[in-house]
C-alpha cells in the first residue's frame, strides 16, 4: 500500500477513472480495507487543451485522451454496513523526450466519499457518491496543463457465490474543468463489469471491464474503455 501511495504521489495528468465506488463486499467491519492497482479511464481536459491529440470514437485507446494510471483506496468503516473511501490516483505516463513508458509525470487526483452496504440474499447493492480533484499543477505534460474537481455516483450490484462476487457497476459524474484561465464541464457516465475473487488469508482481487461516454460542449461524445485489476490484503 505505500509503494502505491508512493507512485501515486509522483504523478498524473488528470485521469477520470470511474467508477470510484465499487463496493462488491461488506468489507471488515473492525479494520480498514486497503485496494490497489491499476485502471484505466479518460483525460477530459484533452479536447480543450490539446485538440490536436484528440481522435474521439476514431481511436479510443489512443493518449493522451485514454491512459491507465496507479490506483489505490481505503475502505473506512464508520458502521455495520457504511464505509468511508478516500483514494489515491497517479499517471502512468510516457516522457516526451526520451519516448519510454510508463514513467510517472508530475500531478495526483485524490478522492473521497460514501458508501452503504445492503445484502438481500445471494444478491447485494452497495450506492456510493464520492468526491474526486486532480491536478498536474500547470505543468504541461501530455495532454495538459489542467485541474478537475467533480462528483459522482454509482451502484454496485452484486451476485454471490461462495467466493465471489459478479455484478455491474453503473455510474455518472458531473466534472468541471479547469484549464489554464478556462473553466469547462463535463459528463461522463457509463456500465462497467465487476468481479471480486477471494484468494484466502484475506487476500482478494477485484477486475473490472466496461466503457463510459464523455458528453463536453462543442466537443463530440466520445466513448472511453474501462479497464482495471486491484488487490488488497
Amino acid at each position: 500500500m505505500l509503494s502505491a501511495v508512493l507512485m501515486v504521489l509522483a504523478g498524473c495528468a488528470p485521469t477520470t477513472l470511474s467508477p470510484m465506488g465499487i463496493r462488491m463486499v461488506p468489507g471488515s467491519l473492525d479494520h480498514v480495507t486497503a485496494r490497489a492497482g491499476l485502471r484505466t479511464g479518460p483525460r477530459l481536459t484533452v479536447p480543450l487543451q490539446a485538440p490536436e491529440d484528440f481522435e474521439g470514437n476514431r481511436a479510443p485507446f489512443s493518449s493522451p485522451q485514454w491512459s491507465v494510471a496507479y490506483d489505490a483506496d481505503l475502505l473506512i468503516p464508520v458502521g455495520a454496513n457504511t464505509r468511508v473511501h478516500v483514494g489515491f490516483q497517479g499517471e502512468v505516463g510516457c516522457d516526451e523526450i526520451e519516448a519510454t513508458c510508463p514513467v510517472p509525470v508530475p500531478g495526483y487526483g485524490l478522492s473521497m466519499g460514501l458508501s452503504h452496504y445492503f445484502q438481500l440474499g445471494d444478491v447485494s447493492v452497495a450506492p456510493a457518491v464520492m468526491l474526486r480533484g486532480a491536478t498536474d499543477f500547470g505543468l504541461g505534460t501530455v495532454g495538459g496543463p489542467g485541474s478537475m474537481m467533480g462528483v459522482e455516483a454509482s451502484l454496485s450490484l452484486a451476485v454471490h457465490l461462495d467466493d465471489t462476487a459478479l455484478g455491474v457497476v453503473p455510474f455518472l459524474g458531473v466534472h468541471r474543468l479547469i484549464i489554464s484561465e478556462r473553466t469547462a464541464s463535463a459528463t461522463y457516465g457509463g456500465l462497467a463489469l465487476a468481479g471480486h475473487f477471494e484468494l484466502g488469508d484475506g487476500e482478494f482481487i477485484e477486475l473490472t471491464a466496461g466503457a463510459g461516454r464523455v458528453d463536453m460542449r462543442g466537443v463530440e461524445p466520445w466513448w472511453a474503455p474501462i479497464f482495471g485489476i486491484r488487490g488488497g490484503p
